[in-house]
């Protein structure tokens, strides 16, 4: 992949957009559309394990449904294509694009305090930013473009 490429993978913070659970691409939506498409009408059987199986775990699929719902619905399309749906007060969107910068290590104030993101998530873009800044883009996309996003 080149550059214009992987920009369009990685967000201006440095997250992996195609890793997070709400990218329309993602495996995350990919599997849980197949995981709807294979459970088929499994509410009804659900209902028939707990009762007639006695298996209490199966009172909880609505709840699951409900989540595997959510994860599988159409949601973004990127940092880059629109502002952030779940984290509407990000800042780093308007920023990069105020600065004119790709990724937030490239701009002479990052570190700074314009993201609004909590403390770990935080200390996660500085990090990510200077991984790529140290080992380059391409390389930094390698690495991780399979790894799971949420460890």
């Amino acid at each position: 992949m080149d550059y214009e490429q992987i920009k369009a993978s990685v967000s201006p913070c440095g997250l992996s957009c195609e890793t997070c659970f709400a990218h329309v691409d993602g495996d995350i939506r990919r599997y849980s559309l197949k995981l709807k498409e294979k459970l088929g009408n499994f509410e009804p059987y659900a209902k028939r394990f707990e009762t007639l199986l006695g298996i209490p775990i199966f009172k909880k699929y609505p709840d699951f449904k409900e989540m595997l719902d959510y994860l599988a619905s159409e949601n973004c399309r990127g940092c880059r294509n629109e502002q952030c749906k779940l984290f509407k007060d990000c800042g780093v969107r308007p920023c990069h694009q105020e600065k004119q910068v790709d990724y937030c290590y490239q701009c002479d104030e990052f570190p700074c305090n314009r993201t609004n993101f909590d403390e770990q998530l935080n200390k996660v873009w500085v990090l990510i930013n200077e991984k790529i800044k140290e080992t380059g883009l391409e390389q930094y996309y390698e690495k991780t473009k399979t790894r799971p996003r949420y460890v």
